[in-house]
Protein backbone atom coordinates (compact mmCIF):
# COMPACT_ATOMS: atom_id res chain seq x y z
CA UNK A 1 0.00 0.00 0.00
CA UNK A 2 1.16 3.59 -0.59
CA UNK A 3 2.46 6.06 1.85
CA UNK A 4 1.76 9.94 1.76
CA UNK A 5 1.44 11.17 -1.64
CA UNK A 6 2.79 15.28 -0.98
CA UNK A 7 4.96 17.44 -3.62
CA UNK A 8 8.47 17.87 -2.49
CA UNK A 9 7.79 21.96 -1.70
CA UNK A 10 5.41 20.67 0.97
CA UNK A 11 8.05 17.93 2.08
CA UNK A 12 10.94 20.44 2.73
CA UNK A 13 8.52 22.58 4.36
CA UNK A 14 7.89 19.95 6.96
CA UNK A 15 11.41 18.79 6.93
CA UNK A 16 12.45 22.58 7.39
CA UNK A 17 10.49 22.54 10.95
CA UNK A 18 11.55 18.92 11.71
CA UNK A 19 15.09 20.74 11.46
CA UNK A 20 13.78 23.95 13.82
CA UNK A 21 12.60 21.43 16.59
CA UNK A 22 16.37 19.50 16.59
CA UNK A 23 18.29 23.02 16.51
CA UNK A 24 15.85 23.78 19.52
CA UNK A 25 16.97 20.43 20.84
CA UNK A 26 20.46 20.82 20.70
CA UNK A 27 21.66 19.33 17.45
CA UNK A 28 24.96 20.77 15.20
CA UNK A 29 25.68 21.14 11.91
CA UNK A 30 26.79 17.09 11.93
CA UNK A 31 23.43 16.07 12.97
CA UNK A 32 21.62 18.22 10.44
CA UNK A 33 23.66 17.33 7.95
CA UNK A 34 23.28 13.34 8.79
CA UNK A 35 19.55 14.00 8.75
CA UNK A 36 19.11 14.87 5.34
CA UNK A 37 21.68 12.53 4.09
CA UNK A 38 20.04 9.55 5.87
CA UNK A 39 16.78 10.23 6.36
CA UNK A 40 16.88 9.76 10.30
CA UNK A 41 15.37 12.47 12.72
CA UNK A 42 18.67 14.98 13.43
CA UNK A 43 17.41 14.50 17.33
CA UNK A 44 18.13 10.93 17.22
CA UNK A 45 21.06 11.20 15.09
CA UNK A 46 22.43 13.46 18.22
CA UNK A 47 21.53 11.50 21.27
CA UNK A 48 22.18 7.90 19.72
CA UNK A 49 25.99 10.12 18.69
CA UNK A 50 25.96 10.77 22.53
CA UNK A 51 25.41 7.37 23.74
CA UNK A 52 28.01 5.59 21.71
CA UNK A 53 30.59 8.04 22.80
CA UNK A 54 29.30 7.03 26.88
CA UNK A 55 28.83 3.26 25.71
CA UNK A 56 31.92 3.33 23.44
CA UNK A 57 29.91 1.66 20.48
CA UNK A 58 29.70 1.33 16.48
CA UNK A 59 26.00 0.90 15.54
CA UNK A 60 25.17 0.79 11.65
CA UNK A 61 22.10 1.18 10.83
CA UNK A 62 20.38 1.25 7.27
CA UNK A 63 18.44 4.47 6.56
CA UNK A 64 15.27 4.93 5.69
CA UNK A 65 14.28 7.53 2.31
CA UNK A 66 15.74 10.63 2.79
CA UNK A 67 12.30 11.90 2.90
CA UNK A 68 10.93 10.22 5.77
CA UNK A 69 12.71 13.04 8.16
CA UNK A 70 9.98 15.08 7.75
CA UNK A 71 8.11 12.85 9.58
CA UNK A 72 9.66 11.10 12.35
CA UNK A 73 7.57 12.21 15.80
CA UNK A 74 5.02 12.65 13.44
CA UNK A 75 3.85 9.00 12.44
CA UNK A 76 4.49 6.09 13.92
CA UNK A 77 7.54 3.82 13.12
CA UNK A 78 6.91 0.89 10.78
CA UNK A 79 6.09 -2.11 12.71
CA UNK A 80 7.77 -5.69 12.35
CA UNK A 81 5.23 -6.86 11.14
CA UNK A 82 4.32 -4.38 8.48
CA UNK A 83 5.82 -5.81 4.89
CA UNK A 84 4.14 -3.54 2.41
CA UNK A 85 6.81 -1.29 1.33
CA UNK A 86 7.33 3.01 2.45
CA UNK A 87 7.47 4.96 -0.99
CA UNK A 88 9.63 8.01 -1.81
CA UNK A 89 8.66 9.79 1.35
CA UNK A 90 9.38 7.28 3.67
CA UNK A 91 6.20 6.47 4.57
CA UNK A 92 3.41 3.39 4.23
CA UNK A 93 -0.11 2.96 4.60
CA UNK A 94 -0.60 -0.09 6.42
CA UNK A 95 -4.09 -1.88 8.56
CA UNK A 96 -3.08 0.26 11.07
CA UNK A 97 -2.70 3.09 9.32
CA UNK A 98 0.24 5.79 8.22
CA UNK A 99 4.00 4.65 9.57
CA UNK A 100 7.28 6.17 8.57
CA UNK A 101 10.05 3.82 7.24
CA UNK A 102 11.75 3.00 10.70
CA UNK A 103 15.42 2.54 11.66
CA UNK A 104 17.05 -0.79 10.82
CA UNK A 105 20.13 -1.60 12.47
CA UNK A 106 22.99 -3.89 11.04
CA UNK A 107 25.24 -4.88 13.31
CA UNK A 108 26.28 -3.32 17.16
CA UNK A 109 30.16 -3.66 18.06
CA UNK A 110 31.73 -2.31 21.18
CA UNK A 111 35.58 -0.62 21.50
CA UNK A 112 37.68 -2.66 23.52
CA UNK A 113 40.61 -1.17 23.50
CA UNK A 114 42.28 -2.48 20.18
CA UNK A 115 39.39 -3.28 17.80
CA UNK A 116 35.29 -3.81 18.38
CA UNK A 117 33.83 -6.71 19.45
CA UNK A 118 30.25 -7.14 18.32
CA UNK A 119 27.40 -7.64 20.76
CA UNK A 120 24.84 -10.06 19.22
CA UNK A 121 21.20 -8.40 19.25
CA UNK A 122 18.86 -11.37 17.92
CA UNK A 123 16.95 -14.08 19.29
CA UNK A 124 19.47 -16.44 20.87
CA UNK A 125 18.07 -19.47 18.66
CA UNK A 126 20.09 -18.90 15.52
CA UNK A 127 17.91 -18.07 12.57
CA UNK A 128 14.97 -17.46 14.67
CA UNK A 129 12.75 -14.53 13.56
CA UNK A 130 11.40 -14.14 17.44
CA UNK A 131 13.05 -15.04 20.63
CA UNK A 132 14.86 -14.43 24.12
CA UNK A 133 17.91 -12.31 23.38
CA UNK A 134 20.67 -11.42 25.81
CA UNK A 135 20.54 -9.38 28.42
CA UNK A 136 23.14 -6.77 27.55
CA UNK A 137 21.28 -6.84 24.08
CA UNK A 138 17.99 -6.61 25.65
CA UNK A 139 19.02 -3.65 27.86
CA UNK A 140 20.94 -1.63 25.18
CA UNK A 141 17.85 -1.94 22.79
CA UNK A 142 15.84 -0.82 25.74
CA UNK A 143 18.00 2.10 26.79
CA UNK A 144 17.73 2.97 23.37
CA UNK A 145 14.43 3.33 23.30
CA UNK A 146 13.96 5.23 25.79
CA UNK A 147 15.20 7.91 24.13
CA UNK A 148 15.06 7.74 20.15
CA UNK A 149 11.85 9.48 18.39
CA UNK A 150 11.43 6.69 15.49
CA UNK A 151 11.82 3.14 17.83
CA UNK A 152 13.91 0.51 17.40
CA UNK A 153 11.27 -2.35 15.66
CA UNK A 154 13.87 -5.04 15.63
CA UNK A 155 16.99 -6.52 16.57
CA UNK A 156 20.40 -6.28 14.23
CA UNK A 157 20.16 -8.00 10.43
CA UNK A 158 23.29 -8.94 10.27
CA UNK A 159 22.56 -11.51 13.14
CA UNK A 160 19.57 -13.08 11.79
CA UNK A 161 21.29 -16.12 10.17
CA UNK A 162 18.52 -17.04 8.13
CA UNK A 163 19.84 -16.95 4.50
CA UNK A 164 16.88 -17.79 3.06
CA UNK A 165 14.65 -14.85 4.74
CA UNK A 166 17.13 -12.24 5.76
CA UNK A 167 16.23 -9.59 3.45
CA UNK A 168 20.11 -8.81 2.90
CA UNK A 169 21.43 -5.80 1.38
CA UNK A 170 20.38 -3.90 -2.32
CA UNK A 171 22.22 -1.00 -4.45
CA UNK A 172 19.65 0.96 -3.18
CA UNK A 173 20.14 0.69 0.50
CA UNK A 174 22.23 3.59 2.01
CA UNK A 175 23.74 3.43 5.67
CA UNK A 176 24.65 5.58 8.75
CA UNK A 177 27.90 4.04 10.87
CA UNK A 178 27.84 6.00 14.54
CA UNK A 179 30.78 5.33 15.69
CA UNK A 180 31.49 6.31 19.25
CA UNK A 181 29.87 10.36 19.02
CA UNK A 182 30.89 10.37 15.23
CA UNK A 183 28.57 9.67 12.01
CA UNK A 184 29.67 8.63 9.06
CA UNK A 185 27.34 8.31 5.83
CA UNK A 186 27.60 5.47 4.18
CA UNK A 187 25.81 5.91 0.67
CA UNK A 188 25.57 1.97 -0.57
CA UNK A 189 26.66 -1.81 0.53
CA UNK A 190 30.04 -1.12 -1.66
CA UNK A 191 30.67 1.94 0.89
CA UNK A 192 29.41 -0.24 3.83
CA UNK A 193 31.26 -3.08 3.24
CA UNK A 194 34.70 -0.88 2.66
CA UNK A 195 33.93 0.21 6.23
CA UNK A 196 33.31 -3.07 7.89
CA UNK A 197 36.48 -4.53 6.18
CA UNK A 198 38.47 -1.33 7.08
CA UNK A 199 37.03 -1.65 10.43
CA UNK A 200 38.01 -5.42 10.97
CA UNK A 201 34.36 -6.21 11.03
CA UNK A 202 32.61 -9.46 10.00
CA UNK A 203 30.85 -8.32 7.02
CA UNK A 204 27.88 -11.36 6.25
CA UNK A 205 26.80 -10.62 2.61
CA UNK A 206 27.64 -12.14 -0.38
CA UNK A 207 28.50 -10.63 -4.12
CA UNK A 208 24.91 -11.15 -4.98
CA UNK A 209 23.29 -9.32 -1.58
CA UNK A 210 22.31 -12.42 0.11
CA UNK A 211 23.18 -13.08 4.12
CA UNK A 212 25.21 -16.51 4.08
CA UNK A 213 23.46 -17.64 6.94
CA UNK A 214 26.51 -17.66 9.12
CA UNK A 215 27.44 -15.56 11.94
CA UNK A 216 30.91 -14.32 13.45
CA UNK A 217 33.18 -17.29 14.58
Amino acid sequence: MAGLNISPAGLGDLARNKEQQARGAGADGLDLRVSEESGMDARDIMNLRKFTATEKLLIIIRCPKPWARAFHGTLPSKTFATKAKTNETGTVRSAHGLMVSDYDMMSVWRFNGTGYSKIYISALEPGAARGRWSPEARDLVKAMNAFLISKLQHGCQDDFLNAEKNPGVKLADHFLAIRMGDGVYLRDPNYCENFYRHHALYWPYLSNGKHNGQGLG
